[in-house]
């Protein structure tokens, strides 16, 4: 039969051929071979048309950062012909941050992003796509900088150092520190982006240098807690005039210092001015959680309540499930059969049925047309201006991709809530850009979730003047914004001030206890003042959120040594969130300042303290030694003398006089301190790990010398 000829008739326009079944057999392998050849032309003529980039990526600072900071990533694509794509950076919490790129051909361009990094050593992911092509994928890991300081140093001064070290070892041999460059196109993306910094040395004329939205970046950090060295002090006007150092050489600036170095750092001796920096909980007030008896209060339940989303009643759902079970297994049969029209069941149960559904649907269509979008937003406010941490509820009602507007400079903030739980159960996406940032959220229909953002905000208005005076803290707050705040505190070392209402311009005079009363004071003394459940039912003067409380002090130290911290709430104020539909906003705005000394003698309320290296550290080994340093207020008098107050069960203490540790013992507990042990208003003492003593929940404590004390 292979060689039979079957005519096989093909019409064409005016003729029939014919063909035998070999031939026929040779024609379609010689057809797919040409199908075959068309398809891998067509193949490798679109590899060729889809341009082809290598990406480079650095995170951190060299790879360095702290638990739970942002850091900034640098990616670098280099592309033979034009390439148009985008890069998504994926943190831990699997929320992403993506940025728009374009590459001319036969160049390397750099792209600069803010993630956060997270609580653990997960690494972060870093994509590089063109259109939905995944191109190139990076995981970076990064090393966590235990007794690693990580310095930012600002170009002019880079310039005048001429060679930058990239490592140094601290005089008070108390670890290494990281130097980088700090470029201002880092510190245009906002204050997050200087998180994984503990020190930025500069000159003035770095901070001449600055545009308003730098400017407002190296403020927010140092009021978080950064430390600014100057290598001059020809011009300090780009300082907040309370923030300025006066002949001591030094100024409290929030939580944080701006320091005079003489040219040390230009000098090349990097050595003796960076310190030991504390953590974020290193004043031993971490995070505060707030229960409504036995459920904690959390910033996501304040939000539901507010935003009228709850889950929906299951009597609704299970009644009318109920009451089909019954018709159709109970009363249609009966009915039925009685009437024998038993064959009508083939229409009356998909009827019932159809009634059935129709009446869940619309019970759920009911409850996800419940509800409005809400933020709770607390501000860290400081001398012109504020940071905001922000928590957004959203949710869709018909499913799709939700939008928030953000101010420019805002970044993701989704590695906050794990440490109290589980990532969100939607991951979301930042995309930052110069006029403004989005966050995207894809939900399904009736899906809620919840987003954390940072960013930079307007100044609180919030300020407040405290001094000691005797055993008490005394002191005024002014409300000098155009808000008024409600449900105003001040939190300090001996307590809490319930100070009221404060309409704009209003001024109102507080006072407590001057002794620290230990960590849990803060928990205590917000419960006192706040009701602690958010109720939309509320009072308009009864507005605070504990769950906000809580939710800040997962990355801030609530309650700093030295220092009050004032607070006030608001549903008025606006942070530039813009969401479809409109949003409610609770607001908590807060500023510290520092405690004056007042009177001849240092108080130990004045004091600034924090525990800048221990033993207990997430990913330490154990073996360290704990490292307090102590920092004075520039006006403080120290011609009686100073002495340390050791805690119950610790004899002796180690102190550092510029050039090595020296033991120091006392008498009942009263450890006398040196002129030479004070180092720029910095005094750094040392308890030696020797396995069997660890210091309490309270550290020696440093004040002015009294009467009391003579031998």
């Amino acid at each position: 039969c292979a060689s039979e000829s079957v005519p096989v008739r093909l019409t064409t326009w005016s003729s029939t051929l014919s063909f035998s079944r070999p031939t026929l057999r040779r024609a379609s392998l010689a057809g797919l071979a040409v199908l075959f050849g068309l398809a891998a032309f067509g193949g490798v003529r679109a590899q060729a048309d889809t341009p082809q980039a290598t990406l480079d990526v650095e995170a951190g600072l060299r790879g360095w950062r702290d638990v739970g900071d942002h850091v900034m990533v640098v990616a670098k694509v280099t592309s033979d012909v034009l390439f148009s794509g985008r890069i998504e950076v994926i943190a831990p919490s699997r929320s992403l941050v993506s940025k728009d790129v374009e590459v001319a051909g036969g160049t390397t361009k750099t792209f600069l992003m803010v993630v956060p990094s997270g609580f653990d050593q997960s690494a972060i992911e870093v994509r590089l796509y063109a259109g939905d092509e995944l191109v190139s994928r990076k995981s970076v890991a990064m090393r966590i900088a235990e007794e690693v300081e990580l310095v930012g140093v600002l170009p002019a001064l880079v310039t005048r150092v001429g060679k930058l070290p990239e490592q140094v070892s601290l005089a008070t041999e108390s670890g290494k520190a990281q130097l980088a460059e700090l470029t201002l196109d880092q510190m245009a993306l906002g204050s997050a982006a200087l998180d994984v910094f503990d020190t930025i040395a500069g000159t003035t004329a770095d901070l001449r240098s600055l545009q308003p939205a730098q400017r407002a970046a190296l403020l927010g950090w140092l009021n978080r807690g950064g430390r600014l060295l100057l290598d001059d002090d020809a011009d300090l006007s780009a300082l907040p005039a309370e923030w300025r150092p006066t002949v001591a050489g030094w100024a409290l600036a929030g939580r944080g210092e701006v320091r005079l170095i003489d040219g040390e750092a230009s000098s090349g001796r990097w050595a003796s001015i960076i310190e030991p920096s504390g953590t974020s909980t290193s004043e031993l007030n971490g995070f505060n959680s707030f229960f409504d008896g036995e459920q904690p209060v959390t910033v996501e339940a304040d939000l539901a309540a507010r935003a009228g989303v709850r889950l929906p009643s299951m009597v609704p759902l299970l009644l009318p499930l109920v009451t089909y079970w019954v018709l159709v297994s109970l009363v249609l049969f009966f009915v039925l059969k009685a009437m024998r029209r038993l064959t009508l069941a083939w229409v009356a149960i998909p009827m019932l049925a159809l009634l059935t559904s129709g009446a869940v649907v619309w019970y759920g269509q009911q409850w996800r047309a419940a509800g409005k979008p809400a933020a709770s937003v607390f501000v860290d406010g400081y001398p012109g201006g504020g940071d905001a941490t922000a928590s957004l509820l959203a949710f869709s009602r018909d499913g799709g991709t939700v939008k928030v507007d953000l101010p420019a400079q805002w970044q993701s903030d989704s590695e906050l809530p794990m440490l109290i739980g589980p990532p969100a159960a939607v991951a979301s996406e930042v995309r930052p850009a110069l006029d403004g940032t989005q966050l995207r959220l894809r939900l399904e229909p009736g899906q809620v979730t919840t987003a954390n953002l940072v960013g930079a905000t307007g100044d609180t208005g919030l300020v407040a003047e405290a001094g000691v005076q005797g055993d008490k803290v005394v002191g005024t707050v002014t409300n000098s914004g155009p808000l008024t705040l409600y449900q105003v505190a001040v939190f300090g070392p001996g307590g809490v001030a319930d100070v009221g209402t404060l309409a704009p311009g209003k001024s109102a005079d507080f006072t407590f206890g001057a002794q620290a009363i230990g960590q849990g004071f803060g928990r205590l003394g917000a419960v006192r003042v706040w009701d602690g459940i958010s109720d939309p039912r509320a009072a308009d003067d009864e507005v605070a959120e504990l769950g906000l409380w809580s939710n800040a002090s997962l990355g801030r130290v609530m309650y700093p040594s030295g220092m009050v911290r004032t607070a006030g709430w608001t549903t008025l104020r606006s942070a530039g969130i813009e969401v479809s539909g409109g949003l409610t906003t609770t607001t908590v705005l807060t500023s510290v300042a520092a405690i004056q000394p007042g009177g001849s003698t240092l108080p130990a309320a004045s004091v600034r303290w924090s525990m800048a290296r221990s033993p207990f550290t997430q990913f330490g080994n154990g073996t360290s030694d704990t490292v307090y340093r102590y920092v004075l207020p520039p006006s403080a008098n120290v011609v009686p003398g100073l002495v340390i107050q050791l805690p119950a069960g610790l004899s002796a203490i180690e102190l550092w006089n510029g050039t090595g540790w020296v033991k120091a013992t006392g008498t009942n507990s009263i450890v006398k301190v040196t002129t030479t042990d004070v180092v720029r208003g910095v005094l750094m003492a040392r308890i030696p790990n020797d396995g069997n003593f660890f210091p309490a929940d309270q550290a020696p404590a440093l004040r002015g010398q009294t009467s009391k004390d003579a031998p």
